[in-house]
This record gives structure tokens, sequence and C-alpha cells, in this order.
């Protein structure tokens, strides 16, 4: 019966690690974790927070349990939002985009509150926020 208890017990615990290793590596933002995701990236970027008037909003995570980046993607209503946004960012306002194809890249190393850094990439009306902790 001990042999039975300590099996089960085994199972559990190994079943309990498997379900934190699919968490941790989960590549999709979970409901509850899209305020704090955006709020840790807008922060390792030292980056303003977003306007309300942004849309299609899509946020990915990568990394594992000790790393993590976070991906942002949106749009802005109004190109000129973007451009009040980049003034009142700590690390875009006076950082000088590389340009390509129309894509400004602002880069942003090394990253705040100990980040690795990241990427912001604007074209047009799109925003792509990379930003990655280590």
């Amino acid at each position: 019966m001990r042999i039975i208890k300590t099996l089960i017990g085994l199972l559990a615990g190994v079943f309990i690690l498997f379900l934190a290793f699919i968490y941790i590596s989960n590549a999709y933002v979970l409901p509850w974790e899209k305020e704090e995701a955006i709020q840790a990236t807008l922060e390792m970027g030292g980056l303003n927070e977003l306007p309300s008037g942004i849309k299609n909003l899509q946020i990915d995570k990568r990394g594992t349990i000790f790393t993590r980046q976070f991906i942002i993607e949106l749009e802005f209503e109004d190109s000129k939002e973007i451009d009040n946004w980049i003034k009142q960012s700590k690390r875009l306002k006076n950082n000088v985009p590389k340009i390509k194809d129309n894509i400004k890249t602002y880069e942003i190393f090394p990253g705040e509150n100990d980040a690795y850094g990241g990427k912001v990439e604007i074209q047009d009306k799109k925003v792509r926020i990379d930003m990655s902790w280590s």
C-alpha cells in the first residue's frame, strides 16, 4: 500500500512539473497575463504607456525559465499619435532610428531594469516592440 501511495505521489509530482514547464514555455499570452506582459515590455524598453487608440494588438512571448522575450505588435489610429508616443518615451525621444525599406528601427541596448534590451520597429501606422530579459 505504501508503494502505491509513493508511486501516485511521484506521478502527481511529475505531472505538476510537466504542467509548469508547459505554462512557462508557452508562447501564447493568456488573457489574464496581457496587461502584465504589456507593462513589462514597456518598462524594459523605457517606453511610454500605449495610448487608448490602438488596434490589432498582438502579444507573443518567448523564452525559458531564465529568459523572457515579449513581442508586441499594434497599429495606431493616426501616425501623429506615434510621433507623440516617441516624444514621450524616455528611450526613444533622443534615439536616432535606422531606416531601411521604409521601416524605422530604434535599438534599445541595454534595456531598463537590467533587461537585455531590444528594438522598436515602426512602419507607417504599425509598431512592433521586441524586448528581452535574461
